[in-house]
């Protein structure tokens, strides 16, 4: 430190060996404060930190898989431009020539009017049965179905997105969990040494309680990488480029009305939206292929001089509908309506099952819940004694590990119920759709 000050200082007249000032002393040692405080804030700087709706929020926003589902609907759009855009016109023009030159009209070459005959047809292809209105209510169907399946997408990325921030939070309470029991066990592995020297316990009961204290350590590191690993997940499925952070404290759950869950989800649900848009597009599909079966109609004007002789007519064309009538185009399309109609009325079954799973499962986890509230104040009060009864003397080391694993084990078992209790909510959300305006 007195060569570093030595470097600092621009006064010649101090030497490296001469005492440091207390003046200079305070002045270094907030400087290196200083120091440590903007390290720490640069460090934190840029990280998010997501509250649980925040981070459904941040999905909806800027999710990247769900930013590129984003096109299909684009596509379906251009869809509709290409279903109304009308037929284009047909220009058709025929030239003849008569090539006998006996058959020539008189002082008249090959190429004079008098010895050629000129066809030109411009004709257009008449909608008369209204396929081109039928063509874009069938597309706005499709751009419909497009949008509702991103609905639907969406909803189960907020469900996998919820999950992850669980995880990452479930990870960082195991992480504290261990950092808790290091801080007994390096405690006790203090108390051990201080009582091996005074010869009041052997160096067995040192050796084992530092290889608890060591085991544990390990457990920590492995820890705090699960804990990293999720929270980089986490930061990939937000779209987010700085690294981010969750809300620990932030309880997730919130007052949820379960009579009108069931009404909402067969209305509001994505996956219901979705089938009954495809119903709808399946309906539109088969009045298209009931029309496309009318025949084609085209109707024009011919302008056809004949050697010199000018002729104007009329064209008009009928197709037959002798052997092609789209009769299979309108068979798939009656069988997929049937499909989408099947369809609807499963999913109206199943996500009324689902739902009633759904709420049960939440509410038996929050009795379990309920009841763990005794069993951590029990295991503090056990450990505290245990710990206080291990100092006197008055039990063994053997006591003592075992009140530690059962304090441990209470409130690992306990976030677990914790975790399942979060995640059953989070499933309340995802079955009755609510996940999708959380």
């Amino acid at each position: 430190m007195t060569t570093l000050f030595y470097v600092w200082s621009t006064d010649d007249r101090i030497k490296s060996d001469e005492p440091i000032p207390n003046a200079i002393l305070f002045m270094m040692r907030m400087t290196l404060a200083l120091g440590l405080v903007l390290v720490a804030y640069l460090g934190g700087y840029g990280q998010q930190v997501y509250s649980f709706r925040q981070t459904l929020k941040r999905v909806r926003e800027a999710n990247p898989t769900l930013q590129l589902q984003t096109l299909d609907i684009a596509a379906s759009r251009s869809d509709e431009i290409t279903a109304g855009l009308r037929s284009n016109p047909i220009l058709n023009n025929q030239t003849l020539l008569q090539l006998s030159s006996k058959h020539l009209p008189a002082d008249a070459g090959y190429l004079s009017r008098q010895n050629r005959q000129f066809w030109l047809q411009l004709t257009k292809e008449f909608d008369l049965y209204g396929k081109r209105t039928r063509r874009v209510a069938f597309a706005q169907g499709l751009t419909q179905v497009s949008e509702a399946t991103l609905k639907e997408n969406t909803r189960q990325v907020l469900r996998d997105v919820s999950l992850s921030w669980l995880d990452a939070w479930y990870a960082s309470v195991k992480l504290d969990l261990l950092q808790q029991t290091q801080g007994n066990l390096d405690s006790l592995v203090a108390v051990n040494r201080v009582r091996l020297r005074n010869q009041v316990v052997s160096s067995s009961d040192l050796t084992r309680t530092e290889v608890f204290s060591e085991r544990n350590a390990v457990l920590i590191l492995t820890a705090r990488q699960t804990y990293a690993n999720q929270l980089m997940a986490l930061q990939v499925q937000l779209g987010q480029t700085d690294s981010v952070q969750i809300d620990l404290k932030d309880p997730i759950l919130s007052q949820v009305q379960f009579d009108s869950l069931l009404n909402y989800a067969l209305e509001q649900r994505s996956d219901v939206q979705l089938a009954r848009s495809g119903l709808e597009a399946a309906q539109r599909n088969v009045a298209l292929q009931r029309v496309l079966a009318k025949p084609s109609n085209e109707l024009g004007t011919i302008w056809n001089p004949q050697n010199a002789v000018p002729y104007v007519g009329v064209f008009l064309t009928f197709e037959l509908p002798v052997f092609s009538r789209n009769q299979g185009e309108i068979q798939k399309s009656k069988i997929l309506q049937q499909q989408a109609q099947d369809q609807r009325t499963f999913l109206e079954k199943r996500i009324s099952v689902e739902l009633r799973t759904a709420i049960n499962t939440f509410r038996n986890h929050q009795r379990s819940i309920q009841r763990f509230e005794q069993l951590l104040r029990q295991s503090d009060q056990v450990l505290n004694s245990v710990r206080y009864s291990y100092v006197k003397g008055a039990t063994t080391l053997v006591d003592y590990l075992e009140a530690q694993r059962a304090w441990y084990e209470t409130r690992q078992s306990y976030f677990d119920a914790l975790y399942d209790y979060r995640k059953s909510f989070v499933d309340v959300l995802y079955t009755s759709g609510l996940i999708s305006e959380w």
